[in-house]
């Protein structure tokens, strides 16, 4: 597993070359710009990404579950025009696009059929109380293209964050009510709502949020000293872990945390509580994370 050595990365070092399948995949942004590193699965060896859009949303950016391709959005490749999820295969470069003006971030499901997108469907201008805010979910079939909005509530995309569970049978995603309270949401492939956690929010990083087929990894907010809770959506019960350190979280992976280390450009692991801290990716020089996920 990824987590379970240390790994060094020099940030401008790593060469643009196609891989079959990654284990994990990092996008940050350093003195010399942005980047997207993979973790090359069979030679376990940092290699960049080569072609990807030029006005990508590095926060965006996840890992299929067979490590094969990547999941981002992007704009135009002329920064205008509809933003549009986009597929790309690491092996050969081929892309697969989806362009709408509502979509906002995407996870591929499990067995690569289906893309669960993030998309904002109000009609008014963004601002509380003019027009019809609604937060969605559309269903993309990769293969056909077809399109079905399986759920919809009143509010806003603030916290953004989907997940497949490994199974594929449930979704989870974190959005904002028009009361200002952020929920996580679990639903059914049909769209049915089967739970709904109230001050409670998923980490981004699609590969993150799910524990098992049935267990959610969430952390309080409003900030509740932020230790992680896994819920059992089959019973609604919690188990809230300790936090003995208040660096942000950044992904999730093998029952360990991956979090910010006590020096710049150091990311450690720890155990859910906080405990049984070991380092894990030096990055030289530091650089911004935007997005981490992990898949192996």
């Amino acid at each position: 597993m990824v987590v379970d050595r240390s790994w060094e990365i020099a940030f401008d070092a790593p060469a643009a070359r196609p891989v079959r399948a990654a284990r994990m995949v990092l996008a940050a942004t350093g003195p010399g710009g942005a980047a997207v590193i993979v973790l090359d699965a069979d030679s376990d060896t940092f290699a960049a990404v080569p072609g990807l859009p030029a006005h990508l949303a590095p926060e965006t950016v996840s890992l299929s579950s067979d490590g094969t391709r990547l999941v981002l959005t992007a704009r135009q490749d002329d920064g205008a025009g509809p933003p549009r999820v986009v597929l790309h295969t690491l092996a050969t470069g081929a892309r697969q696009e989806f362009a709408s003006d509502d979509y906002l971030r995407a996870a591929l499901s499990p067995d690569g059929t289906r893309l669960a997108v993030l998309a904002d469907l109000s009609d008014g201008p963004g601002i509380p109380g003019v027009g019809d805010e609604l937060a969605g979910i559309e269903l993309i079939d990769t293969g056909t293209g077809s399109r079905q909005r399986l759920w919809w509530a009143e509010g806003y995309w603030e916290e953004a964050s989907i997940s497949w569970s490994p199974d594929g049978l449930l979704l989870a995603a974190t959005y904002l009510t028009l009361d200002d309270v952020l929920t996580t949401v679990v639903l059914d492939r049909t769209g049915k709502e089967l739970a709904a956690y109230a001050e409670r929010v998923a980490l981004p990083g699609p590969h993150s949020v799910w524990a098992s087929g049935h267990e959610l990894v969430v952390y309080p907010e409003p900030d509740d000293e932020s230790p992680l809770i896994l819920i059992d959506v089959r019973t609604g019960g919690e188990r809230r872990f300790t936090r003995r350190t208040f660096d942000g979280y950044l992904a999730v992976s093998a029952g360990r945390v991956v979090r910010p280390g006590s020096a710049p450009g150091r990311l450690v692991t720890t155990d859910l509580g906080d405990g049984d801290e070991r380092p894990f990716l030096t990055i030289s020089p530091a650089v911004t994370i935007d997005a981490l996920d992990i898949v192996a």
